[in-house]
């Protein structure tokens, strides 16, 4: 498993092109997309650790797991601005079940970022829904490499 804190491996995996999108959607620069986008990987790690917790937040994202095993329930409403994140990271292992807990979080990850930030939320909820996948791939690919 790897040592590097997880906003280093998700800005790699996103790479040149696809931070210069989401600076060109923030409307910032280089410098303080890098900072949004770790921002916004901290925020849906710590929301989900918030969650997990205590014993609403366990019970919404068992709700979240149970949901993205069953296609065909529509997310959570605080996650329904999300929903085109939904076929991002999908695949075997449970790839889609943890972009729906991802994609569930991402409401109030957003909403920190931009109060921190001073971004509109509406932005960085778009810049979001990019990062949702990559965080999953490589939480998902840690986790392989765990095992």
């Amino acid at each position: 498993m790897s040592d590097r804190p997880l906003k280093d491996e998700v800005l790699e995996e996103l790479g040149e092109d696809r931070l210069r999108g989401i600076a060109a959607l923030l409307g910032t620069d280089a410098d303080e997309t890098l900072q949004v986008v770790g921002g916004s990987v901290a925020s849906l790690t710590g929301v989900l650790t918030d969650d997990a917790v205590t014993p609403g937040g366990t019970a919404e994202l068992c709700q979240a797991m149970e949901q993205a095993a069953n296609e065909t329930e529509p997310l959570p409403a605080a996650a329904a601005g999300f929903a085109g994140v939904r076929g991002g990271a999908q695949g075997g292992n449970g790839g889609g079940a943890l972009v729906a807990v991802l994609t569930k979080v991402a409401a109030p990850a957003a909403r920190a970022v931009a109060k921190r930030t001073g971004l509109p939320e509406q932005a960085v909820a778009g810049a979001l829904e990019s990062i949702i996948p990559v965080v999953a791939a490589v939480l998902a690919r840690r986790a392989r490499e765990k095992r």
